[in-house]
C-alpha cells in the first residue's frame, strides 16, 4: 500500500476512494453508481477521465482495485483507532499545512490533490495562532447564546408551573423549542472546543 497514493485510488467523477469500481474498455476505473449518474448527463457513454467511448453498457467489476481500497480503508480505519490524529488519515504524513478555505489540516500531499485545488493553505504554525483567535471569539459568542437560552427557559418553567398549563399548550411547545436551541448551541460549543484543543495540540507539535 505505501507504494499507491489515495489518487490512485480515487474515482474521477467523485474524487473519493473507490466505491464497487468498474473497469471501462479504456482500462480506466470509475464507481459503478458514479458512472452511471455521469452517463445520464451525456449523450453518449464515454469515460469520464479520457472521453473515450465505453464499448460496453454493463462494465464489469474491477474486483482488485475493490481489494486495493478495502485494505486501503482498513489501515485507515487502524490509523485513526489509534489516535494518531496529527497524522494525515489519507496519506500517512504529519499535518504541516492549513487549508483557510476548509479550515482544517492538512499534510503536503494533500496540498497538491484535487480536493485543495485553488484553495490557500498556510503552515500551522502560522495559520493556527489567528485560527484559536477566532475560534475564541465564536465560543464566547456561543455561550452568551446558551446562558440567554438558559434564562428564558427558566422563566418559562416558572410561568407555567404558576398557572399549571397542560402540555399540549403552545407554553409548553416553546420551552421544547428552547431545549431544542440549547441543544443545538451545546452542540456547535462542543464540535468548536474540540476544533479548538486539536488545533492547538497540532500547533505545539509543529513548533517543537
Amino acid at each position: 500500500m505505501d507504494l499507491l497514493t489515495v489518487e490512485d485510488l480515487s474515482c474521477p467523477v467523485c474524487c473519493e476512494i473507490f466505491k464497487s469500481p468498474v473497469v471501462l474498455s479504456c482500462s480506466h476505473s470509475v464507481c459503478k453508481e458514479c458512472l452511471k449518474q455521469f452517463w445520464k448527463t451525456k449523450e453518449t457513454q464515454e469515460c469520464p477521465d479520457c472521453g473515450r467511448r465505453s464499448s460496453k453498457p454493463d462494465p464489469p467489476a474491477n474486483l482488485a482495485l475493490q481489494n486495493l481500497c478495502e485494505m486501503f480503508l482498513k489501515e485507515r480505519k487502524e490509523r485513526r483507532s489509534s489516535g494518531s490524529e496529527e497524522i494525515c488519515s489519507l496519506h500517512s504524513e504529519k499535518h504541516k499545512l492549513f487549508c483557510l478555505e476548509d479550515k482544517q489540516p492538512a499534510c503536503a500531499e494533500c496540498f497538491t490533490s484535487q480536493k485543495h485545488v485553488d484553495h490557500t493553505v498556510r503552515p500551522i504554525s502560522e495559520a493556527v495562532p489567528s485560527f484559536k483567535e477566532e475560534l475564541n471569539t465564536a465560543l464566547k459568542a456561543l455561550q452568551k447564546k446558551l446562558k440567554h437560552s438558559e434564562n428564558i427557559k427558566g422563566e418559562l418553567e416558572k410561568t407555567l408551573q404558576h398557572i399549571g398549563v397542560r402540555k399540549q399548550n403552545p407554553e409548553f411547545q416553546l420551552i421544547s423549542s428552547v431545549n431544542n436551541e440549547q441543544r443545538s448551541v451545546l452542540y456547535e460549543q462542543t464540535h468548536l472546543s474540540t476544533f479548538k484543543h486539536n488545533q492547538r495540540h497540532g500547533g505545539d507539535d509543529e513548533s517543537q
